[in-house]
């Protein structure tokens, strides 16, 4: 038991066996004892409404009392003072925070749990003609008129950032959850970076092509000097031969980047027998492999919409890498799979294998793992990243696993194609 509040009893018992005494004496003993305990109660009704008057208007002057009203003054009073210290350590939190979105670059706007915007810093404004005092507590969507962006607000799937063409703009959008059921939405103003990567792939692409003439006439060139050189002059003009045929084939790999990468992503009216797709890929491999390796391929019946000829080279690069890594006599096996995580194509081998350190660059663009080995091996280091933009285009993603001297599994997932179990 708290120490006031036994130092009050004692107080209370005291004063009742006084007033029992007293009364005694007088002769109405058990009616002196009610009087004291009258007075004593009508001093904590007192107290109490001195108290219920300090907590509707709190200062910094607490009434005064004695015994454990005393104490119950003085505990309050300091509650009070740390939920001051609080609420001025939160006033100033509140207030750099919003110095610090008001100073960003980025549109910021913070939405309630119903998309309703509760508030927005000066880029906002300026950047969305936002309006303080009537756009307040208006739905962000009603404001920002894009049905995209609506159809963003509805999935409430804020993973992925939203690429937005908006008032001639190209702009990236990310919604983060924060407590209390709120949101906070950055926008920002991606049109130069977008404009600069576009004058990056046609450049590539205008470049790609202008190379691509003379590169062919260098060839047949080559090919007619090949038959009449002399012997002691073969070997060089072999070894332009093969140069040049790698430069044709890194140039005309350029421009089918060029073009996956500026082409519009549509929808596929066509519909792709995975089946007979393998079927040519293997026929096709057949012949280049000449019976170097062991193949098999299995897949199971079924289609999906998609580009045929994007997918035919998707899968040959994969194939064809699995073939290049894997020594003669090596295993590669080819299979389509669907299950409830959608449909897979694997490519796995016995091959080579490669260290997990260069697993996440394989996609980028002329990485190669040895590139003494890739090109001795034919290979360019834009197969895997060509791979990589035409999963995309069919909302699909790349997973690899490896391990030297264990070979590699290279796996294609359409999750959009998951079998619906029963």
């Amino acid at each position: 038991m708290n120490r006031s509040v036994s130092r009050e009893l004692v107080f209370l018992a005291i004063l009742c066996a006084i007033a029992f005494v007293v009364g005694d004496f007088l002769w109405f003993p058990f009616e002196a004892v009610f009087i004291a305990l009258t007075l004593y109660i009508i001093r904590s009704l007192i107290n109490l409404n001195h108290l219920t008057n300090w907590l509707v208007n709190p200062a910094k002057n607490v009434p005064e009392s004695t015994g454990v009203w005393e104490e119950v003054y003085y505990q309050l009073y300091q509650l009070y003072k740390r939920q001051r210290k609080s609420r001025k350590k939160l006033r100033k939190i509140l207030s750099r925070f919003q110095k610090s979105t008001q100073a960003l670059p980025y549109a910021t706007i913070v939405l309630n749990e119903n998309f309703m915007i509760e508030w927005f810093n000066p880029a906002a404004k300026l950047f969305f003609g936002l309006k303080t005092r009537s756009d307040i507590g208006n739905r962000v969507d009603n404001l920002i008129r894009e049905p995209e962006f609506t159809s963003y607000l509805s999935r409430k799937d804020f993973v992925e950032p939203l690429e937005l063409d908006y008032a001639n703009y190209k702009i990236l959008i990310t919604v983060t959850p924060y407590g209390g059921g709120l949101y906070l939405l950055i926008a920002r103003d991606e049109t130069q970076a977008f404009q600069i990567d576009s004058m990056r792939r046609n450049f590539i692409a205008n470049a790609s092509h202008e190379l691509k003439t003379p590169l062919t006439v260098i060839s047949g060139y080559i090919e007619s000097i090949l038959n009449r050189v002399p012997e002691e002059f073969r070997l060089p003009v072999e070894k332009i031969q093969i140069q040049s045929d790698r430069m044709k084939t890194i140039i005309e790999e350029l421009l089918v980047l060029a073009k996956l990468e500026s082409s519009e992503t549509n929808r596929y009216p066509e519909t792709i027998e995975i089946g007979e797709l393998l079927d040519d890929i293997y026929t096709d491999v057949l012949a280049l492999d000449q019976n170097a390796h062991h193949i098999e391929v299995s897949v199971e019946p079924g289609g999906f919409p998609g580009s045929r000829d994007e997918l035919h080279m998707a899968f040959s690069n994969l194939l064809t890498n699995a073939l290049r890594y894997t020594p003669e006599g090596g295993r590669v096996d080819v299979s389509w799979t669907v299950d409830e995580a959608g449909g897979h194509l694997s490519v796995s081998d016995n091959g080579i294998g490669i260290d997990s350190e260069h697993i996440p660059h394989l996609t980028e663009r002329f990485y190669r793992v040895d590139p003494g080995r890739s090109r001795e091996k034919g290979g360019t280091g834009l197969g895997l990243a060509i791979v990589k933009h035409v999963l995309e285009r069919h909302q699909a993603t790349l997973y690899i696993q490896s391990a030297p001297g264990k070979g590699s599994l290279f796996r294609c997932d359409f999750p959009h194609l998951a079998r619906i179990s029963d």
